[in-house]
């Protein structure tokens, strides 16, 4: 399931991602309180069962803030409740205020979402790709690992989410890619390093060869691939297959 929107604004931080997961909270907080606690507050870390992409148009960097025209959230989930919450509490949020930016809302609309029935697919991301080793760093897609450690964290994602990994192995093979690097922080980050100071994240964007069980292909479709997932990273769409 796909939708996306759209909310107007001239100007946003430059580590809007944390901004887009403050509003995600106030949606699901106004839809169900039960069940945004059960998300983000439970004491057992659950994974979420979600992937977004964001677009930004017309974009430029000043200092620590980029401009805009508008922004543009497309969301992605094979999970209804959270689906149902999410656009139930978009629906109450025509504005949204994050420290001294605002968002105000414009159209909600739905995607086609494609059923995978193939064994290999051409998917490229429409978000940055995050693939980590178990020392949590950056492996990029050249490194004789990455198809291991990007098998791994599918399997993990799977698991997670329907309880079980993956069905048969996953065959990873980096076509395009290319480096983005991701600025980002958070109030833990800011109260121990100060303002203006930032996480690194070193991700990749570009297409990828995917090969395995249609079942598993279809849902990582759905979920998104590799590490910070819920923060809009490793959103990925269907070139061939």
């Amino acid at each position: 399931m796909r939708i996306a929107f759209s909310f107007k604004t001239e100007v946003i931080p430059i580590s809007y991602r944390m901004m887009i997961v403050s509003l995600i909270k106030e949606c699901l907080r106004q839809s169900n309180e039960d069940y945004y606690r059960r998300l983000y507050e439970s004491e057992r870390q659950t994974a979420k069962p979600f992937t977004f992409a964001p677009y930004l148009k017309n974009f430029r960097f000043i200092e620590d803030e980029i401009h805009l025209d508008e922004l543009v959230l497309t969301f992605s989930s094979p999970d209804f409740e959270f689906m149902f919450h999410f656009y139930n509490g978009l629906q109450k949020v025509p504005r949204f205020q994050y420290k001294q930016y605002e968002l105000i809302r414009g159209r909600v609309w739905m995607l086609p979402e494609k059923t995978i029935h193939s064994r290999s697919i051409i998917v490229k991301t429409q978000s940055p790709l995050l693939i980590e080793d178990e020392k949590q760093k950056s492996i990029a897609p050249d490194h004789p690992e990455f198809a291991k450690h990007f098998a791994y964290m599918a399997d993990v994602i799977l698991r997670e989410y329907r309880g079980r990994g993956l069905q048969e192995s996953l065959s990873v093979t980096p076509l395009t890619m290319r480096k983005k690097v991701i600025k980002e922080s958070n109030h833990v980050f800011t109260e121990t390093h100060g303002l203006n100071r930032y996480l690194y994240f070193t991700a990749y964007q570009g297409q990828l060869q995917l090969e395995g069980n249609p079942e598993d292909l279809h849902l990582l479709y759905q979920l998104g691939c590799g590490k910070r997932r819920s923060q809009g990273m490793g959103f990925i769409d269907i070139v061939r297959g």
